[in-house]
């Protein structure tokens, strides 16, 4: 991960525990990401640091000098309306932070930019993306993509928050602004800390949301999708050290993004899981049907992955160990299912279907639903289905008072009082999850894009549960793919997936068992009787992905109020 952070002092005796706390933080980052192109400024009040360690995947720096601004980012922002390559990158991006225009960047970061007047912005992409947690108290204010060096500014011990843990366990990501300690705040969608010169600090929306999701009398403009979309890959193919792998199944989102993509003349290396054969024989049609439409200078290749259980060589301690140092518990449990390395400097791009959710219904796709809808106070009071708490304890549950609520206010005033405040709900809720596992500096979510955002906005409901969407932007990029059927896997495919061994329970039984009948704080938040249910059900190889789900959920937030016990260790040593 490229570790972003700045700091800002606000008085006179945090300016003296400022070098002192920077360097502390510094080596607690390279502890963990190890040393890299690091830039570090100061002026006494202002510190940044900003590793710069992906050079080996990106052609473009993430610090950027121009007379009295710098600018600092934790991956570099890819615009999505003007064709870049690493020699004009710069420049133009400077351009348009300096005059605010944040929206016509890629939701993948968040950046910093300290003005020659000695104030500050700090800015979350439009979507929120990208990681970013700041401290604000009478000392200092301080942003980061990382959440442990941020103890060093936070005045107070490092505390679990339990009603942002409760919250955690029901959806499968920190909601709203959580993070999982008490003081450590995410900075949402379209939302920067503008920090004056005299220590001031302003909340503001960089972008009315409004302007991507609000209702209006338009059909979706596919056109424009498809030539937004193909800037975007454009610009990615041209930043990226490597070939970008692309990963093609049998479903709709993952044909739109490679359609696009290779039609778009992008080199790309073609990746399908063949865990499931049908999928994998759907891809590989798809790709023979491509062949021989390679534009001048575009490589494709093809590879059907077969995950196997040998291919697992960590220990889920080391696996746990490693996602806590680099994600400090905010982050998706899945994660472990597989090794967890620490990126290098060298990551490849990767580009998936995700992000499709928000043009399919994602909470209304199932026959009656809209008439079950119908009878809700709100159509976001219906996602409390999906969100369920059979599995928490009471007290947990106590904590979603009030959530959906909040939810659909937020969407009301963004203009989507209708049935289109769940897919609200879903873009600036659930769709966070992916940006905050990426596993390196080389995120990007293609469909991400205001263009696409917005059409996907001007969809009828009845066009999201019928999935148009994807057919109508694959007939536009590589019309013969239209032909082909997609696949759609079912409850028997889950359970040979399982069977072969890749659950989060066969890599590692043991230390399973041991986190679980021997717990720290999981049962604070779980019924017991239902996860040792779960844990039976997996012994007796019956185990299907939804137990996996609840199980990995328990460990996760059973390592919590450790790693609070570790940063706070390294705090006092620090202080000391």
């Amino acid at each position: 991960m490229n570790i972003n952070l700045v700091c800002v002092a606000r008085t006179a005796s945090a300016r003296e525990r400022l070098p002192r706390l920077m360097d502390a933080a510094v080596e607690d980052a390279q502890s963990v990401f190890g040393v890299a192109e690091d830039h570090r400024w100061t002026d006494g009040r202002v510190a940044l640091f900003n590793a710069d360690r992906m050079h080996g995947a990106w052609k473009v720096p993430t610090w950027h000098e121009d007379g009295g601004d710098i600018f600092a980012v934790s991956q570099p922002p890819v615009p999505v309306d003007d064709h870049c390559d690493p020699e004009t990158y710069w420049p133009g991006v400077a351009g348009k932070v300096r005059h605010g225009d944040l929206k016509s960047f890629l939701p993948n970061h968040f950046g910093v930019h300290r003005r020659p007047d000695g104030s500050v912005r700090v800015w979350a992409d439009t979507l929120g993306l990208g990681r970013c947690y700041y401290v604000e108290n009478d000392d200092f204010v301080a942003a980061s993509n990382h959440i442990g060096v941020l103890a060093h500014f936070l005045g107070e011990e490092v505390r679990v928050d339990v009603a942002a843990v409760s919250r955690y366990v029901h959806a499968g990501w920190f909601t709203l602004d959580d993070s999982p300690y008490v003081g450590i705040r995410r900075l949402r969608e379209s939302c920067c800390l503008d920090i004056g010169a005299d220590g001031s600090v302003a909340h503001r929306e960089h972008t009315d949301l409004t302007e991507l999701v609000g209702a209006r009398r338009s059909i979706p403009d596919y056109d424009a999708v498809v030539e937004q979309t193909r800037t975007i890959a454009h610009n990615l193919d041209a930043l990226s050290v490597r070939t970008s792998t692309v990963y093609l199944s049998g479903g709709r989102d993952s044909r739109m993004t490679a359609s696009v993509w290779l039609s778009g003349g992008g080199s790309a290396k073609v990746m399908t899981l063949g865990t499931l054969e049908a999928e994998a024989e759907i891809a590989t049609e798809l790709i023979g049907s491509f062949a021989g439409s390679e534009q001048e200078g575009q490589e494709v290749e093809h590879n059907v992955v077969i995950p196997k259980p040998s291919s697992i060589t960590m220990s889920l301690e080391e696996r746990f160990r490693n996602a806590f140092a680099m994600w400090d518990g905010d982050a998706a449990p899945t994660n472990i299912k597989s090794n967890v390395r620490i990126p290098g400097g060298r990551g490849g791009l990767s580009i998936g279907g995700v992000g499709g959710e928000i043009m399919h219904g994602y909470y209304y796709h199932r026959d009656g639903d809209l008439e079950r809808l119908a009878k809700e106070p709100h159509p976001v009071a219906y996602a409390a289905r999906s969100i369920r708490g059979a599995v928490v304890t009471e007290q947990a549950a106590g904590a979603m008072e009030g959530f959906f609520d909040l939810n659909y206010e937020r969407a009301v005033r963004h203009g989507r009082p209708d049935i289109a405040s769940l897919d609200y709900l879903y873009l600036t809720e659930k769709f966070r999850r992916w940006g905050n596992q990426a596993l390196g500096s080389m995120a990007a979510i293609m469909l991400s894009g205001p263009a696409y955002v917005r059409a996907c906005f001007d969809l009828t409901p009845q066009d999201r549960i019928d999935k148009i969407f994807p057919d109508q932007i694959v007939r536009r990029a590589i019309p013969e793919w239209t032909e082909i059927p997609y696949y759609k896997a079912v409850v028997t495919d889950s359970r040979r997936s399982m069977k072969r061994k890749l659950g989060t329970y066969d890599t590692d039984p043991d230390y399973v068992a041991a986190v679980l009948e021997n717990p720290r704080r999981w049962p604070e938040f779980f019924r017991e009787e239902k996860i040792r249910e779960f844990l039976e059900t997996a012994r007796g190889d019956q185990g299907l992905p939804v137990h996996e789900s609840w199980i990995n959920r328990a460990m996760w937030v059973d390592h919590l109020e450790a790693h609070a016990d570790d940063l706070n260790r390294r705090v006092r040593e620090v202080a000391a």
